[in-house]
């Protein structure tokens, strides 16, 4: 999964989706990829869940998002 949006939420989007039932964070890391800056992070998440544990987690996540990030 991909995170895109404030870098002071980047570690809390990650811990969102880790705390998440049926998720374990495999990796996260920040990615220098277009849109990453001072202010904005691209940051680059690996799970290891079921498509529908994943789904709920991404969905909880999502929810939380400050404006303008995303979650894909």
């Amino acid at each position: 999964m991909t995170y895109q949006g404030p870098a002071v939420f980047a570690v809390r989007a990650a811990a969102l989706l880790a705390d998440s039932d049926g998720v374990e964070l495999t990796s996260a890391a920040r990615s220098d990829a277009a849109g990453a800056s001072e202010d904005a992070a691209v940051l680059i998440v690996t799970v290891e869940a079921t498509d529908e544990a994943l789904a709920a987690a991404m969905a909880a996540a999502r929810a939380e998002l400050p404006a303008g990030a995303t979650l894909q």
